[in-house]
């Protein structure tokens, strides 16, 4: 349950799990998150949504403690129950110079992380946010390494494109000879 509750504060704050397992009550004040970034040194502030603030006040606002390696053998056997990670997915690694397919249930896959690309990828989609929104939250310095963590398929970019042609339509915006 304690595993199950850090990755959704995780996916609702995009921190990453070193950031994470560090909240303390001092860290949140008006509901942000201030914290200051293990691997970068760089402050993020992070402003608490209601499923994020619910899960930090059942633990008085003090993420509880666990190692990562644990964490993420626990989370595994979380989405091991999600029948919707049961699929198996074929994707390539490149191990001593040589291209592999490898085909795992995606269960196996996920991990902590899982979590903070979860974030970006969610904000993203919903189109509501900046890119530059996003990225103060996650504390990425470039678009460059963001775009890295946005899952988007080809299809799903058309998908994307083709809800925004659809509205032109309706506002019948038509196009122009140039």
């Amino acid at each position: 349950e304690r595993v199950r509750d850090i990755f959704i504060i995780g996916c609702y704050t995009g921190l990453r799990f070193s950031d994470l397992t560090k909240i303390k009550q001092g860290n949140i004040e008006n509901d942000i998150i201030e914290i200051e970034q293990t691997k970068t040194g760089g402050t993020v502030f992070v402003p608490l949504r209601p499923v994020a603030k619910n899960l930090l006040n059942k633990y008085s606002n003090n993420i509880p403690t666990i190692s990562n390696q644990r964490f993420n053998e626990y989370l595994q056997e979380v989405a091991k129950l999600c029948t919707g990670l049961q699929k198996e997915i074929t994707y390539s690694e490149i191990k001593g110079g040589k291209k592999l397919k490898i085909t795992r249930p995606k269960f196996e896959l996920v991990s902590s992380h899982t979590a903070r690309r979860s974030f970006a990828t969610n904000e993203y989609k919903a189109g509501d946010l900046t890119i530059s929104e996003i990225m103060s939250i996650t504390g990425h310095k470039t678009e460059k390494a963001f775009y890295k963590y946005i899952r988007e398929t080809p299809k799903d970019s058309a998908l994307r494109v083709q809800e925004k042609w659809a509205k032109r339509i309706e506002t019948k915006s038509h196009l122009k000879a140039v």
